[in-house]
């Protein structure tokens, strides 16, 4: 049920309140409706690697293919931290994913070599890299902060639903005559409809822009903090905690997701256990855990999620060819990974200075992207040079810093707020 308050509208449910919302329930639909169709296409072209391989090229090659677009998709997403009101942020959405889709139709143009890859990587990578920092940009502009967390977890759980269901989808399709290519086609059509659905919340929601009324005029004081002073100001805050787990985070991400066709080939093992247990954890993480973890302190849960992802993490060290034992690993990786990355994001930005805020969101996407087209290249390498259980033991190191900062943080926390109630 939902009432309007003051030109608020306030989204309820039984357990209470969801958050608030400054445009219409309708536009935030279309903006997830949108968010399923390009991140199914990304969750069919993870078939890339499979494709990499019939083409000739192993692990290391897909390293290169998917890391070809870093540098330009850091460009682009450093341009929307320097100038975050440019363009309304549904608007970028749009072009990322119409871009997305051209480059998932030149997948399908290419044979014979896996060496053209590399430039339609570029252009997959740097679409996706805007869509992932834009789209929390534009919710963002739709919600209040006590809303914030909770609608994150409804975009970000939105994503993951599109990336898990992707794989098994193009799985489908690539066993009929459309094959690979047909495939990737395919992609590059769900993407145009998205791309429709998207531009269609800027007529829903005129004022998401400026997030509505009185936050206007706090953009516009925004705009008057330079470039360099707000950087200072976000990396010298606690919002850099936040952001140097968004960055281990990405790491992990791209690392499980990648390489997960190619992996579960070598054991054995059928990829489709991992994006569907992996997805189901994410969805119920998102959807059902969310609204009883808001009853806790949000660094707890934090700390509490990224201890289980380490442990899943762990746990793919001793996988070997047991189906269920990989089933079960994906679903707590989905689980503790769902759980903790929209409560990072958020944090990022309520930790954050008014002024600032606008550039917080895309830098976090900056470094987000920069390490999930980045890290395939180092992944890549460790794989054909000393194998998955290489790659397992550092990606166990990073999920293992993500959980010395978390209990830091809420411990420092913590010891904060015992002192001043004092």
């Amino acid at each position: 049920m939902s009432k309007t308050d003051g030109g608020v509208v306030v989204a309820q449910e039984e357990g209470g309140v969801r958050g608030e919302l400054h445009s219409g329930l309708p536009a935030v639909v279309l903006l997830l409706m949108g968010t399923l169709g390009i991140s199914t296409a990304f969750g069919m072209l993870l078939l890339l690697p499979l494709y990499v391989q019939e083409l000739g090229g192993d692990e290391a090659d897909l390293g290169v293919v998917l890391s070809a677009a870093a540098v330009p998709a850091v460009l682009c997403i450093g341009f929307l931290i320097r100038y975050p009101e440019a363009l309304r942020p549904h608007v970028v959405v749009a072009l990322a994913i119409a871009t997305y889709g051209l480059g998932a139709a030149g997948a399908s143009l290419v044979t014979g070599g896996w060496t053209p890859l590399v430039g339609i990587g570029v252009l997959l990578g740097t679409a996706w890299a805007v869509v992932y920092a834009a789209s929390p940009m534009a919710m963002s502009g739709m919600v209040t902060d006590e809303g914030r967390a909770a609608y994150f977890g409804y975009l970000t759980g939105t994503q993951q639903v599109g990336i898990g269901a992707g794989p098994v989808i193009a799985r489908f399709l690539v066993e009929t005559p459309l094959g690979f290519r047909g495939t990737f086609l395919a992609a590059g059509v769900v993407c145009l409809v998205a791309m429709v659905l998207t531009l269609v919340v800027g007529a829903l929601a005129p004022g998401a822009r400026t997030d509505a009324g009185k936050e206007g005029a706090e953009e516009n004081r925004s705009s008057a903090v330079s470039f360099g002073a707000a950087m200072r100001r976000i990396l010298g805050s606690e919002a850099a905690f936040s952001l140097a787990m968004i960055l281990l985070f990405a790491c992990l991400f791209t690392s499980m997701t990648s390489f997960q066709p190619t992996f579960a080939g070598a054991r054995g093992l059928d990829y489709s256990v991992f994006y569907v247990a992996y997805t189901v954890a994410v969805i119920f993480s998102r959807f059902v855990l969310a609204g009883v973890a808001a009853r806790f302190d949000s660094r707890l849960v934090i700390a509490a999620s990224v201890s289980v992802m380490a442990l899943a993490v762990a746990s793919f060290l001793a996988v070997g060819s047991n189906v269920f034992f990989y089933g079960i690993s994906s679903s707590f990786l989905g689980l503790g990974y769902g759980l903790a990355l929209p409560g990072v994001q958020a944090q990022a930005v309520n930790v954050s200075e008014e002024q600032v805020r606008p550039r917080v969101l895309p830098m976090a996407g900056m470094l987000f992207e920069g390490a999930i087209l980045g890290f395939p290249l180092v992944a890549g390498w460790v794989i054909t040079g000393f194998g998955y259980r290489a790659l397992f033991a550092i990606l166990l190191a990073l999920a293992l810093v993500q959980v010395a900062i978390a209990w830091w943080r809420y411990m420092v926390t913590g010891r904060k707020t015992s002192i001043q109630a004092a």
